[in-house]
């Protein structure tokens, strides 16, 4: 597997040269979470997710969910938001503990969500360098979503061949792995 760290290191400095950051996730963002969130979903899935599942997302259903996740002990979880320049929250990342039953890796990275109007800018690169650094983790993603396949690819996770279900979705997620660090 080839990776390419100094190029990967070079997106990271664009990001932080152009003013993006990356900080833990505080109550007070709870709001802007949860809206971005289910902005991202609206951008990346929206064609191929029932409506009332993006809908749920924008309710105060979700907002109170969020409220009670970024309450909660981290328990080893770790909560990222990307800020823009001007200080706005345009992403949420989330990694922790494997949740499958026979984990790869130990680490698993959950979730990295980016508005589309922040794509290309490296505060994706921000968040996986935060979260996950060089070390060996999984994630799942919707197969059906190239461009996420791709920026994981980047970042050396490869298909090991399990697949699930997304209940939410029903759609078929794939599990990538990056089984050494870089």
């Amino acid at each position: 597997m080839t990776v390419d760290v100094a190029r990967l290191q070079i997106d990271v400095e664009r990001a932080r040269h152009s003013g993006y950051v990356v900080r833990e996730m505080r109550p007070e963002d709870v709001e802007d979470i949860a809206r971005v969130h289910a902005q991202v979903w609206r951008e990346t899935y929206g064609d191929l997710v029932p409506e009332e599942l993006l809908a749920a997302m924008e309710s105060a259903a979700s907002t109170d969910r969020w409220r009670a996740l970024i309450a909660q002990d981290p328990g080893g979880i770790r909560r990222l938001v990307g800020l823009s320049p001007g200080r706005e929250i345009v992403a949420v990342a989330t990694s922790g503990p494997s949740r499958d039953e026979d984990p790869p890796t130990e680490l698993e990275l959950r979730a990295i969500n980016v508005l589309a109007e922040h794509h290309g800018t490296g505060v994706g690169d921000l968040l996986m360098e935060s979260l996950i650094g060089r070390q060996a983790a999984s994630l799942w993603v919707l197969k059906d979503n190239a461009r996420a396949r791709a920026f994981y690819w980047r970042y050396g996770f490869r298909p090991d061949g399990a697949s699930k279900v997304h209940a939410p979705t029903s759609s078929v997620e794939v599990r990538l792995t990056r089984d050494r660090r870089l």
